[in-house]
């Protein structure tokens, strides 16, 4: 049976924190193709999908594996290229997301297990059910393991910091230095 990993978020921005939990999944799923979920809702976040889809890049993310979705945790745009009846579906977050919804496991009004539950020794196709699993949380930066730590830090730094950190966060930005200054822009715009 094919195996899909999909890291559904905000990703507001994706980094490298981000990366490393989507390193974390190939090297916890081998032989699974292993996704990231995304949407363009600028509503609540300054980041829309073109963004976050150019950082994912930049952070590491192979083209093709970084894919703008309307539900992150139903991710039809990606599930629709497999076979529903021969593809297991894993949800994978970040350990400090475990409280957060959607939560897997529980029971539909008719006793059967809801549609995501979580990640066990046996799994049933996507037909039948969904995974989620966690994966450590990484610090990515002194102290930082959140793109909410990234937004709040970034008004304060001054432009040599802010060349630090998008090299640590972006390290295809590394020896670029005209690619620096067109992430800053990005960061500065969205922020």
């Amino acid at each position: 049976m094919a195996t899909v990993v999909i890291l559904p978020g905000g990703f507001h921005p994706y980094h490298a924190g981000h990366y490393a939990l989507y390193q974390s999944a190939q090297r916890a799923f081998p032989d699974a193709d292993v996704y990231v979920a995304a949407t363009d809702d600028t509503s609540e976040r300054p980041f829309p999908f073109k963004i976050k889809e150019k950082l994912a890049y930049l952070a590491g993310v192979e083209p093709g594996h970084f894919v703008q979705v309307k539900s992150p945790f139903r991710a039809e745009e990606i599930t629709q290229m497999y076979d529903p009846d021969t593809t297991q579906l894993i949800f994978v977050r970040s350990e400090k997301d475990r409280t957060k919804p959607p939560q897997a496991g529980g029971v539909k009004k008719n006793g059967e297990p809801a549609y995501l539950q979580p990640l066990g020794k046996t799994l049933e196709p996507m037909s039948r059910h969904a995974y989620m699993t966690y994966l450590p949380t990484v610090e990515f930066g002194p102290g930082i393991t959140s793109a909410t730590e990234i937004r709040s830090a970034w008004p304060t730094l001054n432009d040599k910091r802010k060349q630090a950190m998008v090299m640590s966060l972006y390290p295809r930005t590394q020896g670029n230095p005209a690619l620096v200054k067109t992430v800053i822009k990005m960061l500065d715009t969205a922020i």
